[in-house]
């Protein structure tokens, strides 16, 4: 008889790795308590006691699709030292998620949203960088665009000009009052 490929105190975090795999290529909809006790090789009751409703398994899937926005957000970001480059690769990572894992995305999308702090100090960096002030609202407006950009079917703005729209974000008036050169 194989050994199946978890031991007991692991079974929550086996369950909890198999619906993110059948979220990844299915999504939420065709998610199934039952469907995953089969592929693990367990009885339904053996996933009901770590997770009593799917609502429950939801949640802890949504907290671990989260993580990966934020993760895939930063990834390769601190391998420059220019900061509009760090700008640039953010943008492009999030883009390249949605590109990536749809059924993720899209799962992510129906939950609490939050603005990423890593977006938030680079932006910092940015107009740091161009002599400008960073006003209260350019993070917020940037994710905002962001989030419209990728609830929308793919290619309906090319990326290069999703990048300029950012970057016109970061140009507002009040900002370009402060320095007149920017």
């Amino acid at each position: 008889m194989a050994q199946p490929p978890y031991h007991r105190q692991n079974l929550a975090a086996a369950i909890a790795q198999q619906a993110r795999q059948q979220l990844g290529q299915q999504g939420v909809g065709q998610l199934s308590l039952r469907q995953i006790a089969r592929d693990l090789g367990v009885t339904p009751a053996a996933v009901y006691r770590h997770y009593p409703d799917k609502q429950a398994l939801l949640a802890q899937l949504h907290v671990t699709v989260a993580e990966e926005v934020q993760a895939a957000l930063q990834e390769g970001v601190l391998v420059s030292n220019d900061a509009n480059a760090m700008f640039h690769r953010m943008v492009q990572n999030f883009l390249a998620f949605r590109q990536d894992q749809p059924f993720a995305m899209a799962f992510y999308l129906q939950g609490a949203l939050t603005l990423p702090q890593g977006l938030v100090t680079v932006i910092n960096l940015v107009n740091t960088a161009h002599g400008r002030v960073t006003l209260p609202y350019q993070a917020a407006s940037v994710w905002t665009f962001l989030i419209g950009i990728v609830t929308q079917p793919q290619g309906v703005l090319s990326r290069p000009t999703v990048l300029a729209i950012c970057e016109r974000l970061l140009v507002s008036p009040a900002a370009s009052a402060e320095n007149p050169e920017a």
